[in-house]
């Protein structure tokens, strides 16, 4: 019950994010402040109240309309909402925050929280304006490095202390365990940063390739942070899943004639989605992958 009611809470609170993400999405690309100016509806610039407001419940009980012009409310806002509201209580449930009431448990829910709200205002950015911006996926490439190279220290520190404490533990820092477990660990750390950057170049490569068309550099910015996110090899496992992705959504859309061979589809989305499904199943598509060969 009180696992239930925590999830809730932390929907909730999602719901309230992912409106202010939203608005990131929005006004990011416009060279504004998502912090400063009240929010107005882009139909008649009425500025809207507090009851206007309320995540998901305002557009529910405005049926989806502005109160003051009677225009519709694009769906982008409850679907950012809704979207991270799920994501912030999936992420929760299968970390077990409530279950295993940890600290660590707590601050690793806290980064993917975070990292996920990078993504999702880059996913409604570049579905919105095809632009993913600098003043996002930046700060979320320094964030994932910050706490990349943070948990390496952490995880050093902790474990040479705690191996200091222990007689086993002093044996095995004479030995030399220790320091061949770090330089493991730091090789890893190298290998996913070089990797990122091997796919970035590539996605800088097709730019050329192409001469700019259907990418830019906020597509290699992106594919960087995604190589960061996912790490050796599940990265390529998401950039495959990507483009594979990619391709198909724009199949059905030519097939349905909503989209010809020279209409721009934007990548971002597909780099996020690829990214979250490699997360989440990159090990066991690797794996099934590897069975094939």
């Amino acid at each position: 019950m009180i696992e239930i009611l925590g999830l809730v809470l932390i929907f909730i609170a999602g719901l309230f994010v992912g409106s202010f993400l939203d608005v990131v999405s929005d006004r990011v690309p416009a060279h504004q402040s998502p912090l400063k100016g009240r929010s107005k509806c882009p139909h008649c610039n009425a500025t809207l109240g507090p009851k206007d407001l309320i995540p998901l419940l305002s557009f529910i009980l405005l049926r989806g309309k502005c109160r003051y012009c009677g225009k519709k409310i694009s769906l982008y806002y409850p679907a950012a909402e809704i979207l991270t509201g799920v994501t912030f209580a999936a992420l929760a449930y299968y970390l077990g925050v409530f279950t295993q009431p940890n600290p660590l448990i707590w601050l690793n829910f806290g980064y993917l929280a975070a990292l996920a709200s990078f993504l999702i205002v880059i996913l409604f950015a570049d579905m919105k304006y095809k632009l993913i911006p600098n003043r996002v996926v930046v700060p979320a490439i320094i964030f994932v490095l910050f706490f990349m190279v943070g948990s390496f220290a952490f995880i050093a520190a902790s474990s040479y202390s705690q191996m200091k404490a222990d007689p086993f533990g002093q044996y095995l820092l004479e030995v030399g365990y220790w320091q061949s477990q770090m330089i493991y660990l730091l090789q890893s750390l190298l290998i996913t940063i070089v990797s990122a950057l091997l796919l970035a170049g590539f996605f800088k490569l097709l730019i050329w390739i192409t001469k700019g068309k259907g990418m830019g550099g906020g597509d290699v910015k992106l594919a960087f942070l995604v190589g960061l996110v996912n790490g050796f090899p599940l990265n390529v496992v998401a950039v495959v899943l990507a483009f594979v992705s990619g391709a198909v959504f724009s199949g059905v859309l030519m097939l349905l004639r909503r989209k010809g061979l020279r209409d721009v589809i934007p990548f971002g989305p597909f780099l996020v989605f690829g990214s979250v499904v490699a997360f989440i199943f990159g090990q066991q598509i690797f794996n099934w992958y590897l069975a094939l060969i």
